[in-house]
């Protein structure tokens, strides 16, 4: 820390450089959210601006995880924080985004910063290249005699020269520090064939059948409720016998799942970051020629017909089994992965099949993240565009995988419709 000594003028005089004020904080704030790295995450951005709108206020000190829980995620009072880790993953994919934006053009030039310490939930805020100053006052001293002061024009080259020196010193060295891990490594020869292409990366996502009520049946909903919410958003509450099956109308090509929307995003902006752009569209309206030679990731399992038309000779395949029960099976091993099957949908658990098949049929580069259910998917997305999570998964792979095709298969515990960060449960690199 450095010490001003300052001479006959009362401590609380001094200005502190350190600290922005409210205004300079939330202007920040809202460059932030408005990121590349944040619009991709509502999870991120609610978290963000919750913990510094607290801090703003004064109440840092209640920034605790059980806290946030309740207040940001909707968790019970009573959940047990031990198993449902949503708070401290939040928080890590946080500060991993706030590290990304404060090394691009944007986030260095900010006059402000805003940082969430490492084992912390209170932010800190500062203005950028301030130094905490520990004062001393000492009695004052005998008038001096003034040296020459420097024209203004001169003083103000000398401090834009520093300041861009800065600045610059501190791009390359936090890129450096980024780019230079293990993980990040990794992470990079993962994707160096998508970061290489002159075309955009195709995403291919599936292209899930819905089903609506038919107007008939609307209408007989309609009567035997109150008037609350809007018609497309009630529950059907009818006797089974009311219906037919003229009163389900099937709806094609016209929904993405959420667990697909969040992969597409998250891998979209992770591309925005490294300067690459995405074609996202779906799947059923992509024909194999649009696929020839492209790199391409699709985003889905039996719901999108590229994943099940290409995956054929690949040892870890999805099927399904009697009961239509979708499964990841091990053709060489005679095993699978399944969850229970239910009606609404949910599920305590997924399993995820990532693929990055270099010598594909299409003739390019070919990656797939899907789960059994969306809640899988969506743990694959965020898994692709997270170079801590990749990269330690990739870096268990045996020597030369960057050059081979590789499949994973992973596990991931849902908790509140929201999966956790997954585990490897097997791989098969050749």
């Amino acid at each position: 820390m450095s010490k001003v000594v300052v001479a006959g003028r009362d401590v609380a005089a001094v200005p502190s450089m350190n600290r922005p004020n409210a205004d300079e904080v939330r202007h920040e704030l809202a460059r932030i959210l408005a990121s590349p790295m944040f619009h991709g995450s509502r999870r991120c951005q609610q978290f963000l601006e919750y913990v510094c709108e607290k801090a703003l206020s004064g109440e840092a000190e209640a920034l605790k995880e059980r806290i946030i829980a309740i207040e940001v995620f909707g968790r019970h009072s009573q959940t047990d924080l031990g198993d449902d880790t949503i708070v401290r993953v939040s928080a890590r994919e946080v500060r991993k985004r706030l590290a990304q934006f404060y090394v691009t053009a944007e986030g260095s030039a900010s006059p402000v910063r805003i940082d969430l310490p490492s084992g912390a939930y209170a932010p800190e805020f500062r203005h950028v290249n301030a130094v905490p100053l520990e004062v001393e006052v000492l009695p004052a001293a005998p008038p001096m005699v003034a040296e020459p002061k420097l024209q203004p024009w001169r003083r103000g080259l000398i401090l834009a020269c520093c300041g861009t020196v800065l600045v610059v010193v501190g791009v390359l060295a936090a890129a450096k520090l980024l780019s230079g891990s293990p993980n990040m490594q990794a992470f990079q020869q993962f994707w160096s064939p998508v970061f290489r292409a002159p075309e955009p990366l195709l995403i291919a996502v599936a292209h899930p059948l819905v089903y609506h009520p038919s107007g008939r049946a609307l209408k007989m909903n309609e009567e035997s409720l109150p008037a609350q919410e809007l018609p497309m958003q009630r529950a059907i509450k009818l006797p089974a016998n009311a219906l037919t099956g003229a009163d389900i109308v099937p709806v094609f090509n016209q929904y993405v799942g959420f667990g697909d929307m969040v992969a597409a995003t998250e891998v979209s902006a992770m591309l925005a970051r490294h300067s690459q752009n995405a074609r996202v569209r779906l799947a059923s309206a992509i024909e194999f020629a649009d696929l020839r030679r492209t790199q391409t990731l699709l985003i889905g399992a039996v719901t999108n017909r590229w994943t099940m038309q290409l995956q054929q000779s690949w040892r870890f395949r999805f099927s399904w089994t009697p009961g239509s029960v979708v499964v990841i099976a091990d053709t060489q091993k005679a095993r699978q992965w399944s969850i229970p099957s239910t009606d609404d949908g949910s599920a305590p658990e997924d399993y995820i099949l990532i693929c990055r098949i270099r010598n594909s049929l299409t003739g390019g580069l070919t990656i797939v993240a899907a789960g059994l259910k969306q809640f899988g998917t969506e743990a694959a997305g965020r898994l692709l565009a997270d170079p801590e999570q990749l990269g330690v998964i990739l870096r268990k792979l045996p020597a030369g995988w960057e050059s081979k095709n590789l499949q994973v298969v992973l596990h991931a515990r849902v908790i509140g419709n929201t999966p956790a960060q997954p585990e490897v449960e097997d791989w098969h690199v050749w």
